[in-house]
This record gives structure tokens, C-alpha cells and sequence, in this order.
């Protein structure tokens, strides 16, 4: 599975410890008894499930959504992990001591665990909207970096598959328990506050690297993490090296470093308005309060799903809305030539040069008959992962701690409207005991809501154990296996090629993956090394420095179609695919210009000669929309007739 080492657990403190911080807790919530956890009624995105995804693309190897979220934490990331959550609050200012410390590590460790759960909704929405196979699942497991800085390394390996686009989400709970009555952000009970990002490759949306959405707090870690991951695969192609380098996930990438610079992004807020202007959508920071009747029957019904109704259809419709506009060969396009290169690097670039050649042709059939293979097996590990979380002891636990909460909050609202304070002395014991894992203090209090607090301790006491006793040195196999047995299962994926028809059966993607490389190299013959020369060079007109060209090359010179990338030391890039002639990009093409110290790119597609825009362009700015106009010598001229332009087909 391509999986991670090390241990995690979920531990909460001793008993001594957890009577104490019950008793603390009382004083200082008693004073905010007029709180009743209140949120909205709807997400701003609104379902509509009417909508239908449309692929045009040419492949059937991408898969059209990966849907990547934390699952677990590392033992050796744990304390930095609780460390930054504490530092980086969002929704409010932390008081800092040893009360609010205990107390948020809890917190911390319950964001987690309940991530596991929800997102679980948004990926069936997907799934179920979408054709087959085209959604993956990608947990995370949030560990130290080689650098002592925390980050996360996906458990399975759906990423190595290529992607339109991928969404990070999480759920989030303000660390300071205390407050949760209050206006901080929440996820407890009937109370959600989800947090999600939509990125892709930089081709999709050149003028803001790839990053089409973001939850507002995320939003400058989103940003950096896609300057940070276009910069490092510009580097990697530059360089013909592989670095396995995989971003990780932006809200943690938020915990480790802040929310970063904001100040002069292209943005927009969600809606239709300003739809066409090339920016990020902001998604607002939303406590989203699911339908209570429903959540209310969360633990005897399981065919309901309030966080589905009230969140993730509108954010699937939002999602579909998005591919709908998306030229899916162009998101994938590099991601494709990652994939093929597993199979043999010459063909990744083959790929690139868009060879007509029958010899080349046949070759990368094959390497995307056998991705759309890898991409099937991933699809049934990702289902049992859903099984596991939403449908099986995982989910039941789940929705179990969610009902229980919600109970205590409506007996909390209760005590806000008749100011009963001797329920309010039970109540308040939940914001320091409820993620101990421990019903030690159902000795103290004799009331309903002391019924709901055991229940509900008494259920994270057996989630605490589920995660803690899949401690192992294989700690990210041993958690699936415990989170979603079915995923150890052999899975068998029918491969057709030519008049053949190939069965691969295999455990796990490492084991899978053997065998498709085997079955390529069995059927096809490696590429020459004398067909693509590493030292043609692509230029552009001024330049100081050239670049490297990915195609036919005529004395030292790029030639015919193919893909041209310079990537200088200052910072500048400039990026091709199209035609030359001479190094310079002379025909039909697309080209992505960065210059260091600006926000995002200018990308210019149609018309090209001598290496400038010549003839019918679309120019696309951050900030802007997209225009077509006319280009002379590199010059606009003045508009275009948006009929005569001539896009470029990846």
C-alpha cells in the first residue's frame, strides 16, 4: 500500500487528572450558561442534484476526484501535532494554559477522529454522482518531516493516480472546549464546521497554480502549498529526477506554519457573481447546525445522513459544477506523464512530444490501459474504506457519539432557556471529560444528562481503544486493516489489451503495481534512448538563459510538437506545449509565464511565432477573465473574434 512506519495513539490523562479537570471546567463554564451552540441552517452551496458530470477528456486513465483527509497521527508527530493545533486556533484568540492545554489535545485528537467519519459523506455523494471508479479516497497520516516539521503522508497510494482535481477536507473544533456554547467554530452534536480545499495541477488554472478553492482560514497555507508543488515539479522536470515529493495536507500545512499572506490574491467569494473572474473561490468559515430531528435519530437510522443533506450534496454540486468547466485532458496532462514514466521514463516523455509514431502510439495505450487497472484497484479499497468508516463498527461508534452529543447539547440549550443550574453543574463536565474516555464521573452526578455524558465517554472510550490497539511498526497497514478489514482483501482487476484479456489479483497496490509493470514489460519493448535528445534546447526570444525541449530536436534545436520548459535561477518560468521551430514556439500552442515576486501566472493559448503570441490568443490574468484577443508580434492589438481561436488539444 505503500505505507508509512511508526506508532500512534489516541490516550487521554490519568484519572486523578480527569476528576480534577471536570471540577476546574465547572467555574468557568457556568459563567457562559446563556450559550446555546448555535450555527447556521444551510452550507452556501446548495445541492442540486439535477446536475450531471460531463468527461470529454480522451483518457479513461485519470480519475476525475481524490478526496484526501487526516485519518491518524503518528506517535512520534503527536505532541507537535497538539502543540501547533493549540498555537494556530481558528475562529478566535487562545487563552494559554495548562487547563485550555489538556483540554485542546482532546479536542485535537477528536477533529481526527471524527474527520475519519465525515468525510466519508462527501465521498459517497461523489461516488454515487459520478461515473465508476472516478472518486479515490486518500487518508493521511499527519508525522515529522525530515526536518522535524509536521506534515502528512497519504496511507494508500489513490495519488499516484492521475487526478482532475483533488479535495482536502477535514472538520474542525476550536481547542478550547469551553467555548463551545459560544461562537467559536465546532464540531460536536449537531454542530459541524467542515474545512475544504480544491486543487489540481497548475495547467488547469495556470494564474493561481492550480488552486481552484479554500475554506478562508486554510487559504494562505493553500496557496503557498500550491506555489510550493508547482515549483517543486517544474524542478523535477527540469531536472529529469523523481522526488516523491507529495503535498501534504493544507490544513496541516496551516498548523505548522499559520495562515500565511493573504493580502493581494486573486480571490472571489462562493457564488455565481463572479464566477468567470480567474480567482480562488473563498469558502467562508462555516458552523454549520445539521437538522436536529434527523441527527436526533442518528443511532437507530442508519439509512439517514444529516451532514450529507445540510453540506456535502451542495459541495458535491459545487465539485460537478467545477469538472463541468474543466478541460479534463489538460488537468491531467502532467499527472499522465508522471504515471506513464512508472512504467519506463522514456514513455513519459514520449507522452509530452505528442509522438504520432505507431511504435510510441501503441506503447502508451498500453501504459493507460494498465493505469486505468491501478485506478480500479484503488477504487475497491477506497469502497472498503467506506464500508469500514461509514457502514461498519467505526461508523456505528460514530454515529453512536454523535447522537450522545447531541443529546447533551439540546440539554445544554435547555439549561440556557430555563437556567436550570443544577443541570448546569452536570452539564458543564463534558468539556473537560468528553474525549477522556473515561465514566469515572458518573459517580458525581445522577440526572439524564449524566446518562448522556457516560454513554457518550463510554463510546470514545472503545474509539480510543479501536486506534490504540492498532499500534504497530506498520502502523498506517494495521489502522486500515482495523478502520476497514475488507481492505486487506484480494482484489481482481480484468485488464483487456489488443485481442488479450489479463486478470491481475493482488493484496495490497505495491504487489499490484509489480504486476502491471511486468505485464508492460512482457508487451512492450523499451523506447530507445537515442529517440528524445536531453539536450535540445527551447528558447525564447531575449531570454537569457534556454531551456530544455521535450520532442523532436534538430540540431540541438526543439522541433515540431512537444513540450518546452524554462525555469531559470532568478525564478522565471515559462512553459510550452505546442509546435516549434528553431527552439521558438512557432503555431498552435500554450504557454504559462511566471515572473518571481507576482501572485500566480499569465497563461496564453492559440496563436504563436518567433516564440511570441501572434495571431487569435486567450489571455488568462489573475484577477481578470479570460479574454480573446488579437496578438501582433507579441503586442495586443485590440479584441478578437473568440471564433477564430484555435485551443490546443492535450
Amino acid at each position: 500500500m505503500g505505507l508509512v512506519a511508526g506508532k500512534y495513539r489516541f490516550m487521554g490523562p490519568n484519572s486523578t487528572t480527569k476528576i480534577v479537570l471536570m471540577l476546574l471546567c465547572c467555574s468557568a463554564l457556568l459563567s457562559a450558561c446563556a450559550g446555546t451552540a448555535r450555527g447556521i441552517k444551510s452550507s452556501v452551496y446548495v445541492a442540486d442534484e439535477s446536475l450531471s458530470a460531463v468527461d470529454v477528456s480522451r483518457s479513461q486513465a485519470d480519475a476525475m476526484v481524490i478526496i484526501r483527509y487526516p485519518a491518524v497521527v503518528d506517535e512520534e508527530a503527536q505532541q507537535t501535532y497538539f502543540d501547533l493545533f493549540e498555537q494556530h486556533p481558528i475562529g478566535g484568540s487562545l487563552k494559554q494554559n495548562s487547563k485550555v492545554r489538556i483540554d485542546s489535545d482532546q479536542v485535537a485528537q477528536a477533529i481526527i477522529a471524527k474527520s475519519n467519519y465525515f468525510a466519508m459523506s462527501l465521498y459517497r455523494e461523489l461516488r454515487d454522482r459520478l461515473p465508476e471508479h472516478s472518486v479515490l479516497l486518500s487518508p493521511h497520516i499527519i508525522v515529522l518531516d525530515e526536518q522535524n516539521q509536521l506534515s502528512s503522508e497519504p496511507l494508500l497510494a489513490s495519488e499516484e493516480i492521475p487526478a482532475v482535481i483533488t479535495i482536502d477536507f477535514n472538520v474542525y473544533s476550536f481547542p478550547d472546549p469551553r467555548e463551545m456554547m459560544n461562537s467559536q467554530p465546532l464540531t460536536f452534536g449537531d454542530i459541524v464546521t467542515p474545512l475544504f480545499v480544491v486543487h489540481s495541477n497548475r495547467w488547469l488554472r495556470p494564474p493561481t497554480n492550480g488552486l481552484l478553492l479554500s475554506s478562508d482560514p486554510l487559504l494562505g497555507a493553500a496557496w503557498q502549498q500550491s506555489e510550493w508543488q508547482a515549483d517543486q515539479q517544474l524542478s523535477d522536470r527540469a531536472s529529469d529526477s523523481v522526488s516523491g515529493y507529495r503535498r501534504p495536507l493544507d490544513f496541516v500545512s496551516f498548523l505548522q506554519s499559520g495562515s500565511g499572506i493573504t493580502r493581494d490574491l486573486p480571490l472571489k467569494s462562493a457564488g455565481e457573481s463572479r464566477r468567470d473572474i480567474v480567482a480562488v473561490e473563498v469558502h467562508p468559515l462555516e458552523k454549520i447546525r445539521m437538522d436536529s430531528s434527523v441527527v436526533a435519530r442518528l443511532n437507530v437510522d442508519t439509512s439517514i445522513d444529516p451532514f450529507a443533506e445540510d453540506f456535502a450534496k451542495g459541495a458535491a454540486t459545487r465539485v460537478v459544477t467545477a469538472l463541468n468547466r474543466t478541460n479534463h485532458d489538460q488537468a491531467t496532462f502532467f499527472s499522465r506523464q508522471a504515471a506513464l514514466s512508472q512504467f519506463d521514463p522514456l514513455l513519459g516523455e514520449a507522452f509530452l512530444s505528442h509522438s504520432r509514431s505507431e511504435d510510441i502510439r501503441a506503447r502508451l495505450e498500453m501504459g493507460e490501459t494498465l493505469i486505468a487497472a491501478e485506478k480500479k484497484f484503488l477504487s475497491v479499497q477506497s469502497g472498503s474504506l467506506y464500508q469500514g468508516a461509514y457502514e461498519g463498527v467505526y461508523g456505528e461508534q460514530m454515529r453512536q457519539m454523535i447522537a450522545a452529543e447531541f443529546r447533551l447539547l439540546e440539554d445544554r440549550r435547555d439549561l440556557a432557556r430555563s437556567q436550570n443550574l443544577s443541570t448546569a453543574l452536570a452539564v458543564v463536565a463534558l468539556a473537560g471529560a468528553i474525549y477522556i474516555g473515561s465514566s469515572d464521573s458518573s459517580n458525581f452526578f445522577a440526572s439524564n444528562t449524566m446518562e448522556n455524558l457516560t454513554l457518550l465517554s463510554s463510546i470514545w472510550a472503545m474509539n480510543t481503544a479501536f486506534m490504540t490497539n492498532a499500534e504497530s511498526k506498520t502502523v498506517g497497514e494495521n489502522f486500515l486493516v482495523q478502520m476497514a478489514p475488507a481492505i486487506n482483501r484480494q482484489v481482481q482487476v480484468q485488464v483487456e489489451w489488443l485481442d488479450s484479456r489479463q486478470e491481475i489479483t493482488a493484496r495490497d497496490f505495491a504487489e499490484f503495481r509489480a504486476r502491471t509493470l511486468e505485464l508492460y514489460q512482457s508487451s512492450a519493448r523499451a523506447i530507445s534512448m537515442t529517440s528524445f535528445d536531453p539536450g535540445c534546447r527551447f528558447e525564447v526570444p531575449g531570454g537569457e538563459q534556454a531551456g530544455r525541449w521535450f520532442g523532436p530536436c534538430q540540431d540541438g534545436l526543439g522541433t515540431a510538437r512537444g513540450y518546452g520548459l524554462i525555469f531559470d535561477e532568478p525564478g522565471n518560468v515559462v512553459e510550452f506545449v505546442g509546435t516549434v521551430e528553431s527552439g521558438l514556439a512557432n503555431g498552435n500552442g500554450a504557454m504559462i509565464v511566471r515572473i518571481p515576486g507576482e501572485n500566480g501566472a499569465t497563461y496564453f493559448e492559440g496563436g504563436f511565432s518567433q516564440g511570441l503570441p501572434d495571431g487569435v490568443v486567450r489571455i488568462t490574468e489573475p484577477g481578470r477573465k479570460p479574454r480573446v484577443r488579437q496578438f501582433r508580434k507579441g503586442r495586443d492589438t485590440g479584441p478578437a473574434d473568440a471564433d477564430q481561436l484555435q485551443t490546443v488539444q492535450f
